[in-house]
């Protein structure tokens, strides 16, 4: 008897990450086109997917650390954003520049710029080192501060609160507790922005539910990505037998061994061919069809999970 396989019916790339890569592609077909010989740069990877990465690497778009050292070209802001002050070094090098910060991002770095602009000590709830929270924490230009770096002793009148778009309502709800905790008894004003993306609540919502009727879960993503790491923790608090895995050479055949329901989810930044290809190769494991050549359709063969 061959094993289910259930694959979460929005696993995969979010609208943010397919227009970053989608404005990725553009440009260098329209560097193509024209003959042109300049450089297209991405502030650090576009996505956090090392297979894209490589693809767009291939196509000439290169990932650099800092904008020194770069004059002229193109730069790509990736789906992150980045700080406004590294926008305007890159224009000062008589860069181009390509804006693909996703939109609920954009909303989020608003905020943060808002509320500093009204007065307020915005304090970020977030991975610190997250890319995100890096340029929201520029837009506050010196009054925005990372949650967790806020010391005991330290109070404020008006708190404003920005979330980072892949963080889960739960950390939102914890931070907010926080604030209240140590600074409620002098706080004049608290204002909650609830900035959390709808892609990834939706995402997170059946991630939990795919692991409470699976025996096995498959996280699909880059060890590097925020929110695919998040979908393994929550589902790994339900189901110990959770996987979180960059690509279908890394499945191994001893997980599946007396299992019949496979769960399979991916992050936003995950394409569909690699969820394709973990689905076929699971298959292949247990038994249960063959390998699809170049067919990467991941519904072919499985049931799209609610």
């Amino acid at each position: 008897m061959g094993i289910e396989i259930r694959v979460a019916r929005h696993a995969g790339f979010c609208f943010g990450v397919k227009r970053a890569v989608q404005m990725a592609f553009d440009a260098a077909a329209q560097r193509d086109e024209r003959r042109e010989k300049g450089s297209i740069y991405t502030l650090g990877p576009l996505i956090h997917n090392p297979q894209v990465v490589r693809k767009l690497e291939k196509m000439g778009i290169h990932p650099v650390d800092t904008v020194e050292g770069t004059q002229g070209g193109v730069l790509i802001v990736r789906s992150h954003g980045v700080p406004p002050q590294v926008l305007e070094e890159a224009v000062a090098r008589g860069m181009e520049i390509i804006d693909a910060t996703c939109p609920f991002v954009k909303k989020a770095q608003r905020k943060v710029a808002e509320l500093a602009e009204e007065g307020f000590i915005v304090l970020i709830i977030g991975d610190r080192c997250h890319p995100e929270v890096q340029a929201l924490l520029g837009y506050g230009k010196g009054k925005a501060r990372f949650l967790e770096e806020v010391t005991p002793g330290e109070v404020f009148s008006r708190v404003g609160i920005v979330c980072q778009t892949t963080q889960s309502r739960e950390s939102l709800n914890r931070g907010v507790v926080k604030v209240l905790e140590t600074m409620g008894s002098v706080l004049e004003e608290i204002r909650v922005c609830n900035t959390i993306c709808e892609s990834t609540q939706v995402r997170q919502r059946e991630c939990k539910t795919l692991a409470e009727f699976s025996d096995l879960v498959i996280v699909v993503g880059g060890k590097n990505s925020a929110n695919t790491t998040r979908l393994a923790e929550i589902s790994r608090s339900i189901l110990g037998e959770t996987y979180h895995i960059e690509g279908a050479e890394e499945l191994d055949p001893r997980w599946f061994r007396g299992k019949k329901r496979i769960g399979v989810t991916a992050g936003a930044s995950t394409p569909d061919w690699i969820i394709g290809e973990v689905v076929e190769r699971i298959k292949l494991i247990g038994g249960n069809g063959e390998h699809g050549g170049e067919e990467r359709d991941h519904s072919r063969g499985t049931e799209l999970f609610l």
